[in-house]
């Protein structure tokens, strides 16, 4: 699906890196293949957790390009359902004037936290129709309390899970534990990290090992990524896949993708090692080339075995 661009600046509108339009448009891919493998189907349903802005702006040549409600919206074949949750006042009534402008009533704003509102969300999403979770936060605010509504959904329908892509922020984990036990207590961190995980215990191993030197910040990324594939596989997702997302000094997070069909598996790999365009410069167009995509490598299966820290068992978050 092509992304839309204007050549001018809008007041008020939220500049991006390149790296965020990379990812809208291998969402865009992915969405238009999903609902061609869900064509048949009654419903098809798109649930964006931080659905944000309806247009954005690029930092490097001040173009527009489309949000990812947006881009799900103008998906062919089409959803029968949006969902759309969004905390800020102003972009939830942004997105209810884009539906309504464009006569749209398959949209359904949520006005709020997407964790206090999703089990009355889903009350409204048949456990027959093809799901896919867009879950894209700035940072830690999605809760794993709701990432298992989500995974739980569907359960004893003989359906799959709903599907879903998941910023995990690998760097900010890093950063936000940091080397100053004191200090990230004092500011409530940990609290903040075993909400994301659902649980205490193994990723408290990494951070020790962090603040006794014996894990490289390299090595800790890896492993909060890892660790939390550990907890989408013990939601009963089969397949797993995991996509740095980078800028020139490094990696920035991890999108996750989790789903049991073989198909999304496959849907999902195409879109995020097919070769595209990275707008890094105001170069134009004409100029800019797609870059290649490594290949995937299954870097969870049986990682704990070759891990040199100790890891010890999950402890539940108690709500």
């Amino acid at each position: 699906m092509a992304l839309r661009c204007r050549q001018h600046r809008v007041f008020g509108m939220r500049e991006w890196s390149p790296h965020t339009e990379e990812k809208i448009s291998i969402l865009a891919d992915y969405l238009g293949e999903f609902t061609v493998a869900a064509r048949t189907a009654v419903n098809r349903i798109y649930m964006d957790l931080f659905a944000g802005e309806t247009v954005n702006i690029l930092k490097t040549t001040g173009e527009q390009f489309p949000g990812s409600a947006e881009i799900a919206r103008a998906v062919e074949p089409p959803f029968t359902s949006l969902i759309l949750f969004e905390k800020d006042h102003q972009r939830a009534t942004d997105l209810r004037t884009l539906a309504r402008d464009h006569g749209d009533s398959r949209v359904t704003v949520v006005e709020g936290d997407c964790n206090a509102n999703m089990l009355a969300a889903l009350r409204a999403v048949p456990t027959q129709a093809p799901v896919f979770a867009f879950v894209d936060p700035d940072g830690m605010e999605v809760q794993f309390r709701t990432i298992e509504l989500l995974a739980e959904h569907k359960r004893n329908s003989g359906k799959p899970k709903i599907e879903m892509w998941v910023l995990l922020p690998t760097s900010g984990l890093v950063r936000m534990l940091g080397g100053n036990r004191s200090e990230a207590e004092r500011q409530g961190h940990p609290d903040k990290v075993a909400r994301l995980y659902g649980a205490w215990g193994p990723w408290q191993d990494v951070w020790e090992a962090r603040l006794a030197g014996t894990l490289s910040p390299g090595d800790a990324r890896l492993a909060y990524l890892l660790l939390y594939m550990d907890r989408l596989a013990g939601l009963e997702y089969t397949y797993l896949l995991a996509r740095p997302i980078k800028n020139s000094r490094g990696e920035l997070y991890v999108m996750v993708f989790a789903t049991d069909h073989p198909a999304g598996q496959s849907i999902m790999q195409w879109a995020q090692e097919k070769d595209r365009v990275v707008r890094r410069t105001a170069t134009p167009p004409l100029f800019q080339y797609p870059e290649a995509r490594p290949a995937y490598e299954d870097i969870h299966t049986e990682w704990r075995e070759q891990f040199p820290v100790s890891l010890s068992e999950w402890v539940e978050y108690q709500w």
